[in-house]
């Protein structure tokens, strides 16, 4: 599994495609930190992060949904049929190494409240929380759209679903508002995005750490238990 892990992470250094998403991910911070902070001077690190899920959110797909486009080709697949790892170490590979991309952008997210402490006052604590909210997030996204990859006929099939499921996810944000508390309550913590409401306030939602880790949980065991489909045409 380290093998292919280091592979993968070969892979995407070499991928236009990923290098395309990091830099329209740090355009898109550079315009929402431009906009909040230097046009309204709003120092909320919190609230920033919730237009940046949105971003990230578009983006990974265009990762994952390539990530199996070379495995389906039948001379990789006879080639990595030869080699003493399973289907799921194989899959599981993969993946960590989009974790590890992950994570090194919400590293990178770390310097974001420093910076924006220099021109204005900032909540660390709540800040360093929601970017620790915003990696879990990240998780079961990244979890649910490379399930979709690995299940899909084809990468078009993979961003059909993981674009179509963000679309109505995001929807469910606003429709959430409309609606009675106890059923508007319901939608948000579905959509996940609403989900990270309490963090735009200051406030930690252990509840909300949790569901983001269920989610990213349940589509990795729900990957590790498709990675057989890997191959199927």
């Amino acid at each position: 599994m380290r093998a292919v892990f280091h592979r993968q992470i070969k892979s995407l250094f070499h991928s236009w495609i990923f290098y395309g998403v990091c830099a329209v991910f740090l355009f898109a911070l550079g315009i929402l930190v431009t906009t909040f902070h230097g046009t309204y001077e709003y120092s909320n690190v919190e609230y920033l992060l919730f237009y940046l899920m949105i971003v990230l959110s578009l983006l990974l797909p265009l990762l994952t949904s390539f990530i199996f486009v070379e495995e389906r080709k039948r001379s990789v697949e006879r080639f990595l049929r030869a080699l003493p790892i399973s289907d799921r170490e194989f899959v599981f590979g993969k993946y960590l190494a989009l974790l590890a991309m992950l994570g090194g952008i919400s590293f990178l997210l770390l310097l974001l409240p420093m910076f924006l402490g220099l021109w204005g006052s900032v909540h660390y604590a709540s800040s360093y929380m929601a970017i620790f909210a915003f990696f879990l997030f990240g998780f079961a996204i990244l979890s649910m759209n490379y399930f979709f990859a690995l299940i899909a006929k084809n990468h078009w099939i993979s961003l059909s679903l993981s674009y179509g499921v963000t679309a109505v996810l995001i929807a469910l944000t606003y429709v959430a508002v409309a609606l009675p508390s106890p059923l508007g309550a319901l939608l948000e913590r579905v959509s996940l995005f609403g989900a990270y409401a309490p963090f735009i306030y200051g406030i930690t939602d252990l509840s909300v750490v949790g569901l983001y880790l269920s989610i990213g949980v349940l589509f990795l065991l729900l990957s590790a238990w498709s990675s057989s489909k890997l191959w199927k045409k």
